[in-house]
């Protein structure tokens, strides 16, 4: 199991990034969180196994491919603090 802590950045605030984001989680066996930043960037924690975690991302990539302008990513060792993915408001 793996974490990765990931930035988004572009227009991802106010167009139904969270949203989309959680819906999608749903289909891939993650957890974690997604919220808004006060910088206008959205943060996500996601746990799991790396094909699942690398499906549900490339996933997001092609639904908001329009809104990420850029994605940073961090990768290490799951937490398993969560035990769903959900929206952090």
């Amino acid at each position: 199991m793996i974490r990765r802590d990931v930035i988004y950045e572009g227009r991802v605030q106010g167009v139904g990034f969270r949203w989309t984001t959680n819906r999608l989680a749903s289909e891939f066996a993650v957890t974690g969180t997604v919220e808004n930043r006060n910088d206008g960037s959205v943060y996500m924690v996601v746990e799991g196994q790396k094909s699942e975690i690398d499906q549900f991302m490339e996933a997001i990539a092609i639904r908001m491919s329009t809104n990420i302008k850029s994605t940073s990513i961090q990768e290490g060792i799951a937490s398993k603090e969560f035990e769903e993915f959900r929206v952090n408001y």
